[in-house]
């Protein structure tokens, strides 16, 4: 007998923020459009004996990778280099050749850098303060030149801004996920779990002999100068410090976040509103008691291009993004036999699942409504353990809270994924927490990192069963 818990009454179906995002939906876009993401967090080096490498920085190209598709770029026009992919000539390339040849001004540029941000002497003479702005890649190295430390394998602000103005486009997106002040203390220790770990790395390079700035209070971004083709969001002001963690860097986390939300709800958001709503994304993961670290993401380039609203991908009836991705990831598992008490739904019904277990493990049940808004239905809130026995399991069955229909109408996708390894998508799942790390969200949104453990790797083809249903929610 299923026992109510009124709490939990309007839970499962809901409407929610969308962070997961996958491949391009099948939807018009420019011939020419074109997103170029890099990420550095392993580093050739290890430049002057200092620690280089930060966390997370896969993750921040797997989300952002959502973040292009959600967009509206083609998955086959959208390119990643990571790590040993992100040398200085090869970012040089894409910058300057890539993204420029056959793209016209009616085209649309996406850039996105994670990685650590620095400073060199500014040999050009145009900044206050005599630094100029980089971008680390894989090749970083340090040298000296005429008795001055310098760097290698970077990309100079002024580098930057030049393939910019070079590209054909009038709508350039450029997001940087980096620091361009600091110490060479890099760690840096949560006083709270809010963002979901208690600790990250500062995305800020400092190196011996880096030279001292001339002027202080000087705040700039990339894409400073007011350039007619692009705006340009940056992580913090140059006198802050953004961070890297194991979830992720926590200004990609926010920039996802938005933009998530704004598709599964068909709100509208322009870059000025992304840079408001990272910010507002930062504040709340970091929480009070982690004020000291806090860092204010920062825009420039084109004022109009900041209030243009950016063009997003429409899910109203399934089979989004987060649907086939999902769905695909199942198809490569063994199979799962799962069964509903009914196929079609009325809003207030509530959902019953019959799941054939075929040994003990670790049972995991995602929803993905219409809008493409997924969410971990169990384990969560109200039953976090999520180990079960070989048998048929009903979920809920006996347990203290129930499994409404709510809106958004249209098709809904079950997923069950069984493992032996001790997968929890509720503890890894994505959400608000409160200082000791505790999900306040009953059914949170799975995580990137959660979800890993499903993937196939090289000592295991398909590491658990998963089964597939497909119901459908009306008035």
């Amino acid at each position: 007998m299923t026992t109510h818990d009124t709490r939990a009454m309007p839970r499962t179906f809901r409407h929610l923020p969308l962070l997961l995002t996958a491949a391009l939906l099948a939807t018009s876009v420019g011939a020419a459009d074109r997103a170029l993401l890099v990420g550095v967090g392993n580093y050739r080096n290890e430049t002057a004996g200092s620690k280089l490498n930060l966390p997370g920085i896969d993750l921040d190209l797997e989300m952002m990778r959502g973040v292009a598709a959600d967009l509206g770029f083609d998955p086959r026009n959208t390119k990643a280099l990571l790590d040993a992919a992100a040398t200085q000539s090869a970012v040089q390339q894409h910058l300057t050749v890539w993204l420029r040849d056959g793209v016209s001004k009616n085209d649309r540029i996406l850039i996105y850098f994670s990685t650590h941000g620095t400073q060199v002497a500014d040999l050009n003479g145009d900044e206050d303060d005599g630094l100029d702005e980089a971008l680390t890649l894989y090749d970083l190295a340090a040298i000296t030149t005429d008795g001055q430390g310098t760097l290698t394998g970077i990309l100079l602000d002024d580098d930057l801004e030049r393939a910019l103005s070079d590209i054909p486009s009038r709508d350039i997106l450029v997001l940087v996920d980096a620091c361009h002040s600091g110490t060479a203390t890099r760690s840096v220790r949560f006083n709270s779990k809010q963002s979901g770990t208690d600790g990250g790395v500062t995305k800020f390079f400092a190196y011996p002999g880096m030279p001292r700035a001339k002027a202080q209070g000087v705040t700039r971004s990339v894409g400073k100068r007011s350039q007619e083709g692009y705006v340009s969001l940056s992580a913090a002001a140059d006198d802050e410090r953004s961070h890297a963690t194991v979830r992720g860097s926590l200004f990609t986390q926010g920039l996802v976040h938005a933009i998530g939300q704004a598709v599964s709800t068909g709100g509208g958001l322009t870059p000025n509103r992304l840079r408001d709503q990272a910010a507002v994304f930062v504040a709340e993961r970091l929480g009070q008691a982690d004020r000291d670290k806090l860092f204010n993401p920062q825009i420039g380039g084109n004022p109009m291009l900041a209030d243009k609203p950016l063009r997003l991908v429409s899910v109203t009836q399934g089979h989004g993004p987060n649907w086939q991705r999902i769905e695909a990831l199942a198809k490569t598992m063994t199979p799962l036999q799962i069964q509903a008490n009914r196929q079609r739904f009325r809003v207030g019904e509530t959902l019953e699942l019959m799941i054939e277990v075929p040994h003990a493990g670790y049972l995991n049940v995602i929803n993905i409504d219409a809008r493409d808004t997924p969410i971990v239905a169990f384990p969560n809130g109200f039953h976090r353990d999520n180990r079960v026995s070989a048998g048929r399991v009903s979920i809920p069955g006996d347990l203290a809270f129930d499994l409404p229909a709510t809106p958004p109408y249209g098709p809904t996708l079950l997923v069950a994924f069984l493992t032996d390894a001790p997968i929890n998508l509720f503890e890894t799942g994505d959400g608000r927490r409160d200082l000791a790390g505790n999900l306040l969200d009953d059914f949170p949104q799975p995580s990137r990192i959660g979800m890993r453990g499903f993937h196939p790797t090289a000592k295991a083809s398909a590491p658990g069963a998963a089964g597939l249903l497909e119901v459908e929610i009306s008035p």
